[in-house]
């Protein structure tokens, strides 16, 4: 399997990678996870707008602050520097520099020259709308235990239902030059998990209603989206089994996990595919790019090294982050970490950032993934 470019994991939005580009080094990924589009474009799509519905992969706060490791502005010992350039230990007085470390959504933005009002970069077509909708706390708590309570709130903040409606209500911005990105329902398999494990609701009932969840959503996509003519990037869930929350889990517990997530995706992929053809719709299978970045045999070709730990430093009173700014680079050697922090080094090479987030490399891999198959699908 030919190597992508580490580069990607500290893309700064404000060089923004040329599309191009970016296919020759992703469809290495995309023929590996079958996802890399059925040929050439007889006349490719250029999107004149990018649209992102979705939950906490793809958020942004209004600052730019997002579920993952985020950048900050450091002197050269690591250390955080407040707007005067001051060392600081307040996170209320970090900079945050949203161009770095970019989740997903933003540099499959930026391939196309665009970024959004929560990142302004100089240069740039304000042309993307990153609309996700924040679940406004981590399925796990501030001790980094599962919490069925914040699963709950997670789903009704950010789940399938609320991203729908979020859809619904901005129709006004798709057309047929609109490329639409779409990534949800994590939330909402961690609500039924808890369901499973401490209301005993049998499995394969809760199966079947995660089926019918992802396929209420690619029916979203058929009445709000098809009529308009926007092309959609339609991402299954990431292979959440393989998180460092549920690896910890009992194996029976990690089936369940597994197998939600399969029905949901399963779900959304049926109905999608009836609904839709590839002319307006390309299907990204994160999942399959997860388990290549987590298997060891095949991680290093992604740049991943580390696949089954956190990025994200326990704090020195142990609260974690539970919104975001999930964590950030500030970091000094034999000090006192602030809230989350993490070498910035070190976090560019984990997959995962918390326990259930990916990390910068695995947004990277995952945008340029996206963007191999908008390049490449006979829009």
């Amino acid at each position: 399997m030919s190597r992508l470019p580490v580069s990607l994991t500290s893309f700064s939005l404000r060089r923004p990678f040329k599309a191009l580009g970016v296919v020759a080094a992703a469809c290495a990924v995309a023929a590996a996870v079958s996802a890399c589009g059925g040929g050439s474009q007889a006349s490719k799509f250029r999107p004149t707008r990018v649209v992102s519905f979705g939950d906490d992969s793809s958020f942004l706060t209004s600052a730019g602050k997002k579920y993952t490791v985020n950048a900050v502005t450091i002197d050269s010992n690591g250390n955080a520097l407040d707007s005067s350039n001051n060392v600081t230990t307040s996170e209320s007085s970090f900079v945050y520099v949203c161009g770095n470390n970019p989740i997903w959504v933003q540099s499959v933005a930026a391939a196309y020259g665009f970024d959004g009002e929560q990142c302004p970069v100089t240069g740039a077509a304000r042309s993307a709308y990153f609309l996700a909708n924040d679940p406004t706390t981590t399925v796990t708590d501030a001790t980094g235990a599962f919490s069925a309570a914040n699963a709950a709130i997670a789903k009704t903040n950010a789940g399938i239902a609320s991203v729908i409606a979020k859809i619904s209500q901005n129709t006004a911005l798709l057309n047929n030059g609109t490329l639409v990105l779409i990534l949800a329902g994590q939330a909402d398999i961690f609500e039924a998990y808890a369901r499973y494990k401490f209301n005993g609701v049998a499995l394969a009932s809760l199966e079947t209603e995660l089926k019918n969840l992802g396929a209420s959503l690619a029916d979203a996509l058929t009445t709000y989206v098809k009529p308009s003519g926007a092309r959609i990037a339609l991402v299954r869930v990431p292979r959440l089994s393989l998180s460092p929350l549920v690896q910890g889990f009992s194996a029976d517990d990690k089936a369940a996990i597994a197998a939600l997530t399969v029905a949901l995706n399963d779900g959304l992929t049926n109905r999608a595919e009836v609904d839709f053809d590839g002319r307006q719709l390309t299907l990204v299978r994160s999942d399959d790019l997860t388990q290549l970045m987590f298997d060891s045999g095949t991680r290093a070709s992604y740049g991943i090294s580390n696949s089954t730990a956190q990025g994200c430093a326990v704090p020195a009173d142990s609260v974690r982050a539970t919104a975001a700014p999930l964590c950030n680079t500030s970091h000094v050697a034999g000090g006192v970490n602030t809230r989350g922090s993490v070498d910035s080094t070190v976090s560019s090479v984990y997959l995962w950032s918390d326990a259930t987030h990916f990390a910068p490399q695995a947004h990277a891999r995952l945008a340029s993934l996206v963007v191999s198959n908008v390049n490449r699908n006979p829009f």
